[in-house]
């Protein structure tokens, strides 16, 4: 039973790491079709309960590529790009890193279970 939770807390943190790296290859890709699509479900002064929920989930899912293209939208187009593409690069190594640092320990204590 213990081996089956592990499992899915594993995999589900695996799409999440996974969603955030796929937001980040978006953003490089297509970013004028992710920008719009991020504005207009995200409400830039969050008032209500429902609004900020919205907000919550939204920089959740795609947050990391939407705050990549802000900090890198002052650049050149193709300068733009490379970041991202460097950008991309270390997310992926970065969401490996961090997959089996916390992954890891919880196999060790619940294995012994």
């Amino acid at each position: 039973m213990l081996e089956e939770i592990l499992y899915v807390f594993k995999m589900l943190f695996a799409y999440y790491l996974s969603i955030q790296w796929g937001s980040v290859l978006l953003f490089l890709f297509i970013e004028w079709a992710m920008v719009d699509f991020f504005e207009l479900g995200t409400f830039k002064k969050a008032n209500t309960f429902f609004q900020k929920v919205t907000n919550f989930f939204m920089y959740g899912l795609i947050g990391s590529g939407y705050l990549l293209y802000i900090k890198f939208k002052n650049n050149s187009w193709i300068i733009r790009k490379i970041y991202m593409l460097i950008a991309l690069v270390l997310h992926g190594i970065l969401a490996i890193i961090i997959y089996f640092v916390i992954t890891f320990p919880l196999e060790l204590i619940l294995g012994s279970f």
